[in-house]
Order: structure tokens, then sequence, then C-alpha cells
């Protein structure tokens, strides 16, 4: 699929969180809701694999997520609680949604070609980096996780051949974009998995993977234990991306 703009991300995003309004608003009415031009809604279905929003409003009618949830109701367990369990498969769901061939394509070359690959993150991220290292070192990378006050002078030894991956689900985390930044001035590329597509981390990256993060959570759980799934989703899709690569050449249909 065709790479979205800012304002076509933006489109996307508004629609994908209000499929109930889809499906009884008229696309001029939407657009009017969003603040975005009929025009915009159009093209952005449409590099999202859509013929146009009447396609769209259609497969939402065949893959309705209340359907899905009803379906996937854990018995014995209230409302509220199977809400919450949904909510998992919620993220995973959009996550995959927003991703993007080309990119995908890229990165699996960038991972290739890389000398040092380097994944950064802080907070409950740095398991996730953790992990993420760990499976590229198992696929014979040179790779190392880096969560510590250090990043920053480490980052600015990388260089052109090496790569530095970064987890933030905010994308605005103070040490980790100067890191991003010391980085890049020696020609290093940096891939950005964030929640935020107009974050500050997204506007440096060479390549962004979006996860959607479900603004459903306990207040207990909030800031530091907000849910990982989105990103390590996105960490094993890049590594299986790549490992099929290797073996076929290409992850392109």
């Amino acid at each position: 699929m065709d790479k979205l703009s800012d304002a076509e991300m933006y489109t996307w995003n508004f629609l994908e969180e209000n499929r109930a309004k889809v499906q009884h608003y008229s696309i001029i009415q939407l657009a009017d809701l969003a603040h975005v031009s009929s025009a915009t809604i159009v093209r952005t279905l449409k590099k999202r694999g859509f013929d146009g929003f009447s396609d769209y409003k259609n497969a939402l009618k065949r893959d309705n997520l209340d359907v899905k949830q009803e379906n996937l109701r854990v018995k014995g367990l209230s409302d509220e609680a199977n809400t919450f369990v949904y909510k998992s498969v919620e993220e995973v769901t959009r996550t995959v949604n927003l991703l993007n061939a080309d990119d995908l394509s890229s990165i699996v070359k960038l991972i290739k070609s890389s000398k040092i690959i380097v994944t950064i993150a802080r907070g409950v991220n740095a398991g996730v980096c953790d992990d993420l290292t760990h499976r590229l070192q198992t696929i014979g990378k040179n790779a190392i996780s880096r969560y510590y006050d250090n990043m920053v002078s480490y980052a600015e030894r990388l260089t052109s051949e090496d790569l530095i991956i970064v987890v933030s689900s905010t994308g605005d985390e103070g040490i980790i974009v100067s890191a991003v930044k010391a980085a890049r001035k020696h020609g290093t590329k940096a891939i950005v998995l964030t929640c935020d597509y107009q974050s500050s981390l997204a506007q440096v990256a060479d390549y962004l993977l979006l996860a959607y993060r479900t603004k459903l959570d306990k207040e207990e759980l909030a800031g530091d234990a907000e849910s990982t799934i989105p990103m390590e989703l996105l960490s094993r899709i890049m590594v299986d991306m790549y490992l099929i690569f290797e073996e076929k050449g290409t992850i392109r249909g």
C-alpha cells in the first residue's frame, strides 16, 4: 500500500476511531466532523486498499468489531472484563492495518546491510528492546540494547554502516530523541516504533512503524505500565520479515 501523508494518517486514525459513525454518517458529514475534505478521505481509503468510501463502509459491515468482540467473549466474565480482554486483539489488528509493504521491504534490507544494530528504549519498552536484540543476535546480527543514561554518548560513536532501532510509545522521550539525532549526524539510519506519528521521534526517523494503542486502560496501569503488545508485535514482524527475505530474497507478493 502507498505511504500515508500526515493528513492521511490523521484521517485514517479518525475513521478507525469512529467506526460506529462511519456506519451511519455520509462522507460529507464525516469530512466535516474530521475537518478534512471528502477528497482526503477517498484518497486515504484508496491508499489503504479500498475502492472508496462505500467499499470501506461495506468492509466494516463484514468485519464489524462488535461482532468480533461478541465471538471472543470469555464465558463467565462480566461485560467490562470482556472489554478489557478484547482490547489486546484490537491493538494487534489495528497495528497490522497500519503496516506498509514498501517500508517493511526497505527495513529488512537495512537490517541485512547494517554492521551494528543498536536498539534503544526507556521504561517498560526496555524489555521489548532486550527481546528484539536477542532475536537479532539469534539470526546472526551484531545487535545490542541501550536503555541507560549513556545512550547518547554511545550513539555518537555509530557510523553510516550502523542502524539504530527505537521503541518509544510516546515518541517524545528527550534522551532518546537526543540519541537518535546524535547517531544521524554520522549517517546512521533510524527505525522508529511509536504510537504517535506526529511525535519528535517520528519526525527524525528514516523509517516509521506505527503501533496502535487503545485508550482503554485502568488508571493504575497508566504511564510506565502501559501495554507493550503493539511494540512486541512490530518487533516480531520485523524479524519474521527479515527471515523470509533471507530465504526468498523478497517479502513482496
